[in-house]
């Protein structure tokens, strides 16, 4: 697939005299971008002369506008939220960078395996701030946002041990794929994200509505929903600062080294918790190694069919398998999903599992009000199958 590069041509004094980026300039209007009905005015680069140093747009070519493989704009919508994310905005955007350090390397890297554009990592910026745990409200999980139906359409395998939209690489791989999907469908990337937002369809029906085929279009007559109208020009002002975040007086918080790993082969269903400590790893660094394993278990093998490549740090002690192994059958840790049924009580369903019930409020997020709702589904761990 083509990939739509839109600043072979700028030089380092081709920049722009366009929209007030400076912080102090932000009005607050409800945080939402209000499209002009006006021609929307997209600025790709004009006269240096007229162009104060503010607005050399950087990259990782220092003087030109931002160097993406995306196609790149700069207008009032997009310059709103590059004073959003500068100004009010900096400190979650601060903690998105950070992230992004050490993952950006590692997205893009599955983007290329798909033939996709490499800085196409920046709507998973946007989707969840780099966070491989985030979750909405609607179900959708992980760097890119999938919800399950669409995880499973691009190959993300869901069960009730793992779920790959946790892992960056594999989620990486399936947004890539579905992203280029969305493109070979509507023929521009704006028109894909924007789909990646609303849904393929929600697009298709606006651009008949309005009989108009470019995404700043489409979005000034008021047929798309806000956050969509939104979701393009956050991702352009993502891209923009993050390409030379220090312009816009970000830190650049360089990561450590990354954490080498090994795989050991692991059979049982084993807390993470009783891994970290028989094979003397950090606290919490396994769900960080292994974000796919949502449960923080590991599979049992007679019920995936084989098993599962743990990772774990090279820190961790070398007979780290022999003494998994070596653990006593009441270390298992299986999970069994529980319907919530008519007459039930959290002590009743404690004592039929031969759990305790304070155990089955800390998994399910339980308080001591909390009321056991016909239907809901508790987790519930057992020693045995």
């Amino acid at each position: 697939m083509s990939v739509l590069l839109l600043f072979s041509s700028l030089t380092a004094t081709s920049v722009y005299s366009g929209p007030d980026l400076r912080s102090d300039k932000w009005r607050v209007q409800r945080h939402s971008v209000r499209f002009s009905r006006r021609r929307n005015k997209s600025i790709t680069g004009v006269d240096a002369a007229k162009t104060p140093p503010l607005f050399s747009l950087s990259s990782r070519q220092s003087g030109l506008a931002p160097a993406l493989d995306i196609p790149w704009a700069m207008n009032e919508e997009v310059a709103h939220f590059v004073r959003h994310y500068s100004g009010p905005g900096r400190q979650y955007f601060q903690k998105w960078l950070d992230r992004g350090w050490a993952l950006i390397p590692r997205l893009r890297q599955g983007l290329e395996q798909e033939g996709a554009p490499l800085d196409l990592v920046y709507l998973a910026m946007i989707e969840s701030g780099f966070r491989t745990q985030a979750k909405s409200r609607a179900g959708a999980q992980g760097l890119w946002q999938f919800i399950g139906a669409t995880g499973r359409a691009f190959g993300l395998d869901r069960s009730a041990w793992v779920d790959d939209r946790g892992d960056p690489e594999e989620a990486t791989r399936a947004a890539a794929r579905y992203l280029l999907r969305l493109h070979d469908r509507f023929q521009d990337w704006h028109l894909a994200w924007a789909a990646y937002n609303a849904g393929p369809g929600r697009i298709a029906r606006a651009m008949r509505e309005t009989g108009e085929t470019e995404f700043w279009k489409i979005a000034q007559t008021g047929a798309l929903p806000r956050e969509t109208r939104e979701y393009v020009p956050r991702i352009l002002a993502a891209a923009t600062i993050a390409t030379r975040p220090e312009r816009y007086g970000f830190r650049i918080n360089r990561p450590a080294a990354p954490v080498v790993i090994r795989k050991v082969l692991v059979e049982r269903p084993l807390a993470f918790e009783t891994i970290e400590k028989t094979c003397q790893i950090k606290a919490g660094q396994l769900i960080q190694l292994n974000p796919n394993l949502y449960r923080k278990v590991t599979p049992p093998a007679h019920m995936v069919g084989q098993p599962h490549p743990l990772s774990i740090p090279t820190s961790a002690a070398n007979d780290c398998a022999q003494r998994l192994s070596q653990l006593p059958p009441e270390a298992n840790h299986y999970v069994h999903n529980y319907t919530i049924k008519s007459g039930d009580t959290l002590g009743g369903i404690a004592s039929r599992w031969n759990v305790k019930a304070s155990l089955l409020m800390r998994i399910n997020n339980l308080g001591p009000r909390s009321v056991l709702r016909i239907g809901r589904r508790l987790v519930i761990p057992t020693t045995t199958p």
